[in-house]
């Protein structure tokens, strides 16, 4: 038993006391905050764009969206990164984590576009047909109609695509971004003892993804305490 300790006293000494090896990991888990909540918001933006243009009564503009969503979903994340980073944005001085966000908001936006796209699907035609018998426009029918029913439907399917975002941050390593991942591979590289490291890499991903589900919850639950009280007063 006392060796076991003592091994994991040396474990602990040896990949985070020493050289001051726990600064890899905590630079690193900044960066996959960083890149996860960058690519989801800017993903977002990217799926309400190309959703929008989906609806869009154009034929052209929305089989092109169609197009270029699934070609985005079909191709590896890895293989897109390769993409933008060494054909595309080859010979630009665009730092290499901008690209990587921008590659994983492509990624990631195509699939919210299918997201929001069959969320607004799920909502009754009767609904949005009466909306307009009332004498609402368009937008007010999409705004009060539409929208609070295709966000309730979208929620859940939202919420698990950032833990999928988060995920796909860890190829970055392939790009010498210091990301968590790669952080426990450099200690790891150092100590030939990948145990530590990978059991705290494994944690803070948890961690993140544990947050993230927390802080969803507790919007939820705001948004449902503010309409109980609007419909109170």
């Amino acid at each position: 038993m006392a060796d076991f300790i003592q091994g994991i006293k040396d474990s602990v000494y040896l990949n985070l006391i020493y050289e001051d090896r726990y600064l890899f990991l905590i630079k690193g888990f900044g960066m996959t905050l960083y890149l996860t909540f960058m690519t989801f918001l800017l993903g977002t933006l990217i799926g309400a764009l190309f959703c929008k243009l989906r609806l869009s009564k154009n034929s052209t503009v929305s089989k092109t969206v169609i197009w270029l969503k699934t070609l985005f979903i079909r191709l590896p994340t890895l293989v897109l990164l390769i993409i933008f980073t060494y054909l595309i944005f080859a010979d630009t001085s665009i730092d290499t984590v901008t690209l990587a966000i921008f590659a994983f908001a492509i990624k990631t936006g195509s699939y919210i576009c299918d997201i929001m796209y069959s969320a607004i699907e799920t909502v009754d035609k009767g609904e949005i047909e009466a909306g307009r018998t009332l004498g609402m426009s368009s937008f007010m029918v999409f705004r009060l109609v539409v929208l609070p029913q295709a966000i309730k439907n979208a929620l859940p399917v939202y919420k698990n695509q950032l833990i999928i975002t988060m995920q796909e941050t860890s190829l970055v390593g392939f790009l010498a971004i210091n990301d968590l991942t790669r952080a426990s591979q450099v200690i790891t590289s150092r100590t030939m003892d990948p145990y530590l490291s990978i059991v705290i890499t494994a944690v803070a991903y948890l961690l993140i993804g544990a947050v993230s589900g927390l802080l969803f919850r507790l919007a939820d639950r705001e948004k449902h305490l503010c309409r109980a009280d609007f419909i109170n007063k």
